[in-house]
């Protein structure tokens, strides 16, 4: 569900208003750019073909890095902007990289010191980057990663942010809602944690930052989301994904949880980023961002949210455990899109945030889990198949041990 805190009211020439439930911005680039929605189908076999061949390359431990960074950048192309041309060109390269018996590798930084090789689009980079200089054994001696020079100033810096807010997807065929998904996700942590320790940021950012982020929250929904300018209308989301990471980046230092909370619940039937859903039905992935927002705000909530979110909660984890993962901890039920890394870390991402390896973390319930240290070493198992410098398996590893 996509809601509004300004609800139907005019701001001068513009309408302000909730986008209608089932609205989706792709639906405004189809509109107007018939092209891209064309090809997105036409290829869609051959992307969800090259993706299951990815999968069983990651099976063996091999890595795809560069592959799936080009990968991510063509579905963010034909989803997320109209430019039919660039979205063919990263065809082509996929098509030709993938068949190579040794395709490159991104898992060392490059010039720039990024780890983004395998995409030249620059929150791609960004977010490519962000959990290897996350990383306790980041290597901090070695080259500052320039790339992040484009917004190592308040002034660029809140432009880039400024710009992202509102997509005009009918206009110029570009929703900037991926964009301004990772980037902040990525500029939160390295900006407020101070981190890689050998890039020198301004220290004027992190005032840029708290102020784009305290404006940034709808009061009402308690949500941060998108906004879109839509035929003289200024629409309005509430974005799962966004609200995530503003929420645990800023360790639950956020406001309007009761609000927050009304609304996650709100959208349990909705269609990602709107809603709890994608495609298929439940993911781990959607389900572990829930997960985090209700532990975050627990202590915040009415008596009757805390019920409800038991009730949620214990619907997710029996899904998680009886759907989504095999009895030998293979991974079954994964999000569009998901790499066979990612789709391990959100299904042990998901079961640590409930406290299901740890009772100590069982904010929710009182209820046992007597089966989960064999879960634990089924899932460590099946993690050691595969490419163990992944960042998402590393981090799915740490996640393991920690509970254990």
């Amino acid at each position: 569900m996509a809601i509004s805190s300004q609800r139907g009211r005019s701001n001068g020439s513009l309408v302000v208003m909730p986008a209608s439930p089932g609205w989706m911005s792709q639906m405004a680039v189809a509109d107007r750019f018939a092209a891209i929605t064309r090809l997105r189908q036409a290829t869609e076999p051959q992307i969800r073909s090259i993706g299951e061949r990815l999968d069983r390359v990651e099976a063996r431990g091999c890595d795809t890095s560069y592959l799936r960074q080009i990968l991510r950048e063509l579905r963010w192309r034909l989803e997320y902007t109209a430019d039919e041309g660039a979205a063919r060109a990263a065809l082509r390269r996929l098509r030709t990289l993938v068949k190579l018996p040794s395709p490159p590798s991104a898992a060392n930084p490059d010039e720039d010191g990024s780890y983004g090789a395998g995409t030249e689009v620059w929150f791609l980079k960004l977010d490519a980057s962000v959990d290897h200089m996350l990383a306790p054994d980041f290597d901090e001696s070695g080259r500052p990663p320039r790339f992040l020079d484009r917004i190592n100033h308040p002034g660029r810096l809140k432009d880039y942010l400024n710009n992202l807010l509102v997509s005009r997807p009918s206009e110029d065929g570009i929703d900037r809602r991926k964009e301004l998904n990772f980037a902040t996700a990525a500029l939160v942590r390295l900006i407020l944690w101070h981190r890689p320790a050998n890039y020198a940021w301004d220290p004027r950012l992190e005032t840029v930052m708290r102020d784009f982020l305290a404006q940034w929250q709808d009061p009402i929904s308690g949500f941060f989301g998108a906004t879109y300018l839509i035929n003289g209308c200024r629409l309005h989301t509430a974005d799962l994904s966004l609200t995530f990471h503003m929420a645990r980046y800023l360790d639950g230092k956020i406001g309007y949880w009761p609000e927050l909370i009304d609304t996650l619940i709100e959208m349990r039937e909705g269609r990602y980023p709107n809603g709890w859903l994608d495609e298929l039905g439940m993911t781990s992935h959607n389900n572990y961002d829930v997960a985090v927002l209700f532990r975050l705000g627990w202590r915040q909530m009415r008596p009757e949210q805390q019920q409800r979110a038991a009730q949620e909660l214990e619907r997710l984890v029996e899904w998680c455990l009886t759907a989504a993962i095999a009895p030998d901890g293979r991974i079954l039920a994964r999000a569009a899109a998901e790499s066979l890394p990612e789709s391990y870390y959100f299904t042990i991402a998901f079961l640590d945030a409930v406290g299901y390896f740890d009772a100590r973390g069982l904010f929710w319930t009182g209820r046992a889990f007597p089966e989960a240290p064999a879960m634990r070493a089924r899932l460590e198992q099946q993690l050691l198949t595969l490419p163990q410098q992944d960042p998402m398996v590393r981090m799915a590893r740490e996640r393991l041990s920690r509970s254990g």
